[in-house]
């Protein structure tokens, strides 16, 4: 329906009401029951969003919008253009927090980008494989952090394709590549191999897939990486997964073999809570730092008694580390950053080294708001401010800029924790410059 169509829809209608009114018959019940939705979310986010005195009032016209649309409208209509809020259909199987082409709730478990033929042999497209999740249908298939997939179901490759058949969906028979180079440099195809990608499912994806601890010339570095900073998955209600029991057993693991560095890898994580920021922090910064505030929170007016100042968690055994190394990229985003900030002024700008790409700069939280007409609000309700109270801190850049994307790392996006793996070897040749100067 186009816009002028819609527009003498709704004259059309109101005048209706008007006529019948003045015949005697209250037709505003009708009004009511069209419009209530939206009067619901307006009242929601007039008290409990962030920003909710500053949203305007709203043409009568856009009460009839669609609840998602109306939501957005409000958002928009801020002088912070907010980005963060979001709105859900109850009945809509979206992960809130997808990464690329990877979603948790309906996926084959794998994220990819597509790429033109590295060989250069053809000028076909390839779905480049960057990242798989244990036991999902992807790892079940042996797919791999740079495979290269070329047909589905005997369809040649191209970007709508790889989009349409790879990222949830039926089973499919796939084929897939590993790339290699040959003295000349050129690169060329190893191997060419067909498998099954049995149909796609929700995804319970580990917070901590990988950690471990890397020795050289007798000096102990831990790695770990992180998807998410929260206590448990939000995809399933099984008890049997605890995320802040596994980041305490790794980071214990980690902290009894003495590590001198740290390699916080980040890139992956788009969302948590800042109570798990707050103890992944703990575990890191020097004992006699506890005291220090970490993060505090800033509310609307209307609930300014849910301000919170949280200081580094005391009960957990810290590794006493002067400096840390995180990996980023434009994932990272929410308590990752308010992690980066707090450690940023704990440790020293200078003591937080960052490598990768920018991140997103998410500096609020977002509340979840249910209601029976069928939708999922997710407001801003807050700042997450900094020791100083600075909510300001934006976006974070890197002091080493790499794209693990690039084609110039055709060959090194290996698996997460193996040494020669893009990001993990930029960080370790920093930890350890010598060794690369003395290869030269």
């Amino acid at each position: 329906m186009n816009r002028i169509t819609y527009n003498n829809l709704i004259a059309v209608l109101l005048s209706a009401l008007l006529l019948l009114a003045c015949k005697g018959e209250d037709r505003s019940h009708e009004y009511v029951e069209l419009t209530e939705h939206n009067t619901w979310v307006m009242n929601i986010m007039k008290d409990k969003y962030l920003w909710g005195d500053q949203i305007p009032e709203q043409n009568y016209k856009a009460y009839f919008y669609t609840l998602t649309k109306f939501f957005s409208t409000l958002t928009q209509s801020v002088k912070q253009n907010d980005s963060w809020s979001y709105c859900q259909i109850d009945s809509a199987l979206t992960d809130p927090y997808e990464r690329g082409n990877f979603n948790r709730l309906d996926s084959y478990g794998m994220d990819f980008s597509t790429i033109t033929d590295p060989t250069k042999a053809t000028s076909r497209t390839f779905a480049r494989i960057t990242y798989v999740v244990e036991g999902s249908p992807a790892a079940n298939a042996g797919l791999h952090r740079n495979c290269f997939i070329s047909e589905v179901d005997g369809t040649k490759m191209t970007a709508s394709v790889a989009t349409k058949n790879l990222k949830s969906g039926t089973t499919h028979g796939i084929i897939f590549h590993h790339l290699d180079t040959l003295e000349t440099g050129q690169y060329v195809w190893t191997d060419s191999i067909t498998a099954t990608l049995s149909a796609s499912h929700s995804i319970v994806e580990p917070a901590f897939p990988c950690s471990k601890t890397i020795t050289r010339d007798a000096t102990n570095v831990a790695y770990l990486l992180a998807t998410r900073l929260l206590p448990r998955p939000y995809e399933t209600e099984s008890s049997g997964y605890d995320f802040k029991n596994d980041m305490d057993t790794k980071m214990a693991a980690l902290k009894a073999d003495n590590p001198k560095e740290m390699i916080l890898d980040l890139r992956l994580c788009n969302h948590g809570t800042i109570e798990m920021a707050q103890r992944l922090a703990s575990y890191i910064v020097p004992a006699a730092k506890k005291s220090e505030v970490f993060a505090q929170t800033e509310w609307n007016s209307r609930y300014a008694d849910k301000n919170t100042v949280y200081n580094y968690d005391t009960s957990v055994s810290s590794m006493e580390l002067q400096r840390i190394y995180i990996i980023m990229s434009n994932y990272t985003q929410g308590a990752a950053e308010w992690l980066i900030r707090a450690l940023k002024l704990t440790l020293g700008e200078e003591n937080v080294i960052l490598i990768g790409e920018k991140s997103k700069g998410q500096n609020v939280i977002t509340e979840f708001i249910g209601h029976e007409y069928g939708h999922r609000l997710f407001p801003a309700v807050c700042y997450v401010a900094d020791a100083t109270g600075n909510y300001s801190y934006g976006a974070f850049s890197p002091q080493s800029s790499i794209s693990e994307s690039s084609t110039t790392y055709l060959l090194s996006m290996k698996e997460y924790g193996d040494e020669e793996e893009t990001l993990l070897k930029a960080a370790l040749d920093l930890i350890f410059p010598e060794e690369e100067a003395e290869e030269e």
